[in-house]
């Protein structure tokens, strides 16, 4: 395993140098708002943007928010935006060169922002580790296109839980695979770099998080990995997809029964709507019945400032622990396709 992390070290220290990679950003996923602070991002950090898809927390003013393998800085900055002077960013990632792109772009977007004094930080660690932090220190903790990058997963989700402060929430985006990859792979490094052989299924990314304590998932977004020739024909037709999934800390002894809720229309850049997954989406004034746990989640964290609840009536089913890949056949074959995140050639 310190192979692996030596490896993907050394394969982004040198790719932030040569920027001959490049992932697309998946503005189709975002509100006009969230793009236009993505524009003000500064070039040199955007030019080295490796993650499967801006993920986005709403409602964070004021909130001390870790980004797990946050590369150059791209998210920790858009971030820093939306948390407000009064809030911070922590960033950290494996890769030397990306901290260091991160910490020299600090001044700018603090400038940028108009702030008085920076509310980011950076530094040098492992997702598998980071005993540098506090347990129970951030009230959001994001990660995009990392998680398939760490050999000890189990590790990764346990230090992300013990970070996150009870009633937090931890929003994923990451890479998974539809089938395990052929057992001749399992040593291609650079499959592992790309986010290939080390990706979870759907199933084994939903044990995992089960296993470190969050609730089940829910899936807010999806978008395709692109294979060449080559890589389609050593993987044998396999797919891989980049998904966003939000789950959460629960505090213990907080459940609730089922209600009847309704967005107020109080969160920026969301006052019509507010899409919680790709099966929910909650418009502004419009009451909506919910299962236990959903309402438990809108009623203990930060989202219980933008709703009200009442007792729902009888059961209620709320999906969530989607798949993404049964979700792109379905957006498929209405003739709807994200474009391809990112090309493994």
């Amino acid at each position: 395993m310190a192979e692996i992390n030596d490896y993907v070290r050394d394969f982004y220290n040198s790719t932030a140098v040569k920027c001959d990679f490049i992932c697309a950003v998946n503005d189709w996923d975002l509100t006009p708002s969230i793009k236009n602070i993505v524009s003000q991002i500064h070039p040199e950090t955007m030019k080295r943007y490796y993650g499967s898809g801006l993920v986005i927390p709403e409602g964070i003013e004021g909130k001390r928010v870790l980004d797990i393998g946050c590369g150059s800085g791209s998210l920790v900055f858009i971030l820093s935006k939306l948390v407000g002077p009064t809030g911070s960013v922590v960033g950290m990632d494996l890769t030397p060169n990306l901290i260091s792109e991160g910490k020299n772009r600090e001044d700018y977007h603090r400038d940028s922002w108009g702030y008085d004094k920076k509310n980011t930080e950076f530094f040098v660690g492992n997702a598998e580790n980071l005993s540098e932090l506090k347990d129970q220190s951030f009230d959001i903790i994001v990660s995009n296109g990392v998680f398939c990058l760490v050999p000890n997963k189990v590790n990764a989700f346990a230090e992300a839980f013990r970070l996150l402060k009870p009633d937090g929430e931890f929003y994923l985006n990451d890479v998974y695979g539809e089938k395990p990859a052929p057992s001749d792979m399992t040593e291609d490094l650079k499959a592992w770099d790309l986010g290939l052989t080390g990706s979870q299924l759907p199933d084994e990314f939903l044990a995992s998080s089960k296993k470190a304590g969050f609730t089940t998932p829910y899936l807010t977004c999806v978008g395709p990995v692109n294979l060449s020739e080559a890589y389609k024909a050593r993987l044998c037709g396999r797919r891989f997809i980049c998904a966003g999934n939000r789950m959460f800390r629960l505090g213990s002894g907080s459940n609730r029964g089922p209600a009847a809720v309704t967005y107020k229309g109080n969160i920026q850049g969301h006052e019509s709507e507010f899409k919680w997954d790709i099966n929910l989406t909650f418009k502004t004034g419009e009451s909506v019945s919910v299962d236990e746990e959903l309402a438990t989640i809108l009623t203990q964290t930060r989202y219980s400032a933008f709703f009200d609840l009442a007792d729902a009536i009888g059961s209620v089913n709320t999906l969530r622990g989607q798949n993404p890949f049964t979700y792109l056949d379905q957006i498929q074959s209405l003739g709807k396709c994200p474009p391809h995140i990112y090309t493994v050639e």
